[in-house]
Order: structure tokens, then sequence, then C-alpha cells
């Protein structure tokens, strides 16, 4: 009797151990496809943020083309109107050019007719008047007469040719600046034009980064889901394991829990919705006590039990900005769950060190672990988490 008694001891000793390696293992798997979507979804961020600043970066050169391209307009629209002012004023003395042609010629052809129609009448011509003076008073007379007509005559033609001259010069003067305009006008559709092509093209990267952009979203998205469905696993199987493996035979009270960081006792963040430090992974929604310690300070167990859960992978023991995030352990870094009964489990982050294994026996009071400031982290501290039946609780109420 008694040898089949120790049997059926030995039979539920191995089912249960069976049944914690199973559990584990299961806890093992979770947090690995939790820490991993974490990871994921961290360095998806991150690439959305460089997305992101490339598309400022992109929409403030497309502002800058812009202005650039409305003073480029400005300028050919003076060009054009300066273009059309000139050849306006080119075609005016071209105009008066012309009409002083028409009055040089006139009075060409009027001397010329004056001259042929002395010679054919017989009348008096100049010669005749030097020549055949009738006295020396009438030699004196013509000579001033005859120098009357020629002085007129040749200062017509001179005026004439002068203004020909002024205006064809003027004329010459228009047609170089004209030219010159015309230049500068050219230059400055080729110069719109460029800035017109860089702006679409600049466009057309905007639009392909939002369409990254977009599909980053997405993808951040389903690695939330993907980290929310683990979680929700990690807490059942949690639940499930304080039931079991509870150190104390009857309900844990508040208030009778150990304060898990002795000897320093400034909370530096409390339980519930804050602002994440730095941005990203870290939980807006804070699900425990971050109590400030010095790195390596010791880390008590809060009560008796049995670890169910360690992480120990994470290296980055060192303070965090928003450049140097780190998402192991889902944010936590390395850490420590313990199963107390009755459906509580703590839970011990960010440590430095880990001095328990999973399946392990604690005692109330006993050295777990040590602080530090692994998994996403700004700075040395604890962060002290407690489920109840699966769900995240303030632990303050529950802790001396």
């Amino acid at each position: 009797m008694k040898r089949k008694i120790i049997s059926i001891i030995m039979i539920i000793v191995i089912c249960i151990s069976i049944n914690l390696q199973v559990f584990a293992t299961s806890m093992s798997d979770w947090q690995n496809q939790k820490n991993n979507a974490a990871n994921n979804m961290n360095n998806t961020k991150n690439e959305l943020q460089g997305v992101q600043t490339e598309k400022s970066k992109a929409l403030a050169e497309i502002e800058e083309l812009s202005e650039q391209i409305a003073e480029s307009q400005d300028e050919l629209d003076k060009l054009n109107a300066e273009v059309k002012e000139l050849e306006s004023s080119i075609k005016q003395l071209e105009t008066e050019l012309s009409e002083a042609q028409e009055r040089q010629d006139a009075q060409q052809r009027a001397l010329e007719d004056r001259i042929v129609a002395q010679y054919t009448s017989g009348k008096i011509s100049y010669w005749d008047i030097l020549l055949n003076p009738e006295s020396p008073l009438k030699f004196i007379s013509n000579l001033f007469m005859l120098e009357k007509i020629v002085n007129y005559d040749n200062e017509l033609i001179a005026s004439i040719e002068g203004e020909k001259q002024t205006i064809q010069t003027k004329k010459e003067e228009l047609d170089t600046k004209k030219a010159k305009v015309k230049t500068a006008k050219a230059n400055a559709e080729k110069e719109n034009v460029k800035l017109k092509n860089k702006k679409m093209t600049k466009n057309t990267k905007v639009a392909q980064l939002s369409e990254n952009e977009k599909a980053l979203q997405q993808k951040i998205d389903e690695y939330q889901r993907e980290m929310d469905q683990a979680e929700a696993e990690i807490r059942r199987l949690a639940a499930a394991a304080s039931g079991n493996g509870g150190g104390n035979s009857g309900t844990i009270h508040n208030g009778e829990l150990l304060w898990p960081c002795p000897n320093y006792t400034r909370i530096s963040s409390y339980f519930g919705n804050r602002e994440s430090p730095g941005g990203g992974v870290g939980s807006r929604n804070h699900k425990g006590l971050d109590l400030a310690a010095p790195g390596g300070a010791s880390i008590l167990a809060a009560e008796s039990g049995t670890v169910i859960t360690v992480s120990n992978t994470c290296k980055h023991n060192y303070p965090k900005t928003a450049a140097t995030k780190c998402s192991c352990g889902g944010g936590f870094g390395n850490y420590v769950m313990v199963s107390h009964g009755k459906g509580l489990v703590t839970i011990y982050a960010h440590c430095s060190a880990i001095y328990v294994s999973q399946g392990q026996r604690v005692s109330r009071g006993q050295k777990i672990a040590a602080v530090g400031t692994t998994g996403y982290s700004t700075g040395n501290h604890l962060h002290f988490g407690t489920l109840l039946n699966g769900t995240y609780v303030n632990p303050l109420p529950y802790i001396q």
C-alpha cells in the first residue's frame, strides 16, 4: 500500500513537472513572440521616423521651390512687359525715322525741282546773281540773299539728317537693350521650367513617401496586435500559474507585500497614463511603479512564490535616449515574474542582473535581481508591477 502511495505521488510530481515544463515553454514562446514583435515595431518606428523626416524635408523644399517659382514668374512677367514696351518704343522710332526720311526726301526733291525749274525757265540763278550785278551795291545785296538761301537749304538738310541720326542711335540702343532683355527672358524661362520640374519631382517623392509612411504604419499596427495577443496570452498563463504556485496559504491583503527595493522609496513614475519617455515603444499606459534606485541595488521578492518567467537576454544596460531605444523584453529588458498564488503575480523589470531561474521557489525578501536600465529605460530604476488574475493592477496598495 505504501509503495502504491509513493508511486501515485511520483506520478503526480511527474505530471506537475511536465505541466510546469509545458507552461514554461508556452510562456517562453509567447514572451519571445512579444519580444520579436516589440523589436520589429521599434525598428519599423525608427524607419517610419526616417521616412517622416525625409517627407518633412521634401515638403519644406517644395514650399521653397513654390516661392522660387513665384519669384521666377514675377521676373518673367516683368521681362515680358519690358520686351513689349521696348518693341513698342522701337516701332515708334521706326515710324519717326520713316517720317524723317520722307521729309528729307521731300526737301531734296523740292530743292532739285527748284534748280531744274530755274534752269529750264531761264530765270536768274545763283551764278547770275553773283556774276551779273547791276552795281556793287546790288552785288552785295545779291550775295547776302544768296547766302541766306544756301544756309537755309543746308540747315534744313542737316537738321533732317541730324534728326535721322538721333532716331537711329536711339533705335540701335533700344535694339541692343531688347536683345539683352530677350536673353534674360530666355534664361528666366529655362530657370522657371527647371524649378517646376524640381517641384514635380519632389511632389512625386512626397507621394511615394506618403505611401511608404502608410505601409509602415500598417506594419506597426500589426506588430502592436501581435504584442497585444502575446501579452494577453502571457497574462492568461500567469493567471493560471498564480492559482497553483502560491507561497501564501491565504489571500494576500493590501499592504502585505514587502517593499521590493529596500532603502529606496522614491517613486519616479506611478501606475496609469503618462507620457512615454522619449516616445516610441515605451508604454503610455504605465503598468507599474518606477522606484528610483542606483544600478546594482538589490531587488527582493515581495512575497514567497514560484518564478514563472525569466528574461535575461538584454545587454543594453545604459541610459537610453530617443536615438538609442531598446525594446528587449517588450520594453521591460531583463525581468522576473513571480507567482504568489491566489491570482497574484509580481514583475521586476529593467534588471542589470538576475539571480533566479524559471521554476525556482523563492522566499519573501530573497534577493532575486539587481537594479539596472535594460530594455526601454532612460535611467537606472526598478519597474515593479502586479498582475491580479492576469490583469495589471496598481501595485501601490499591495506594498508596505
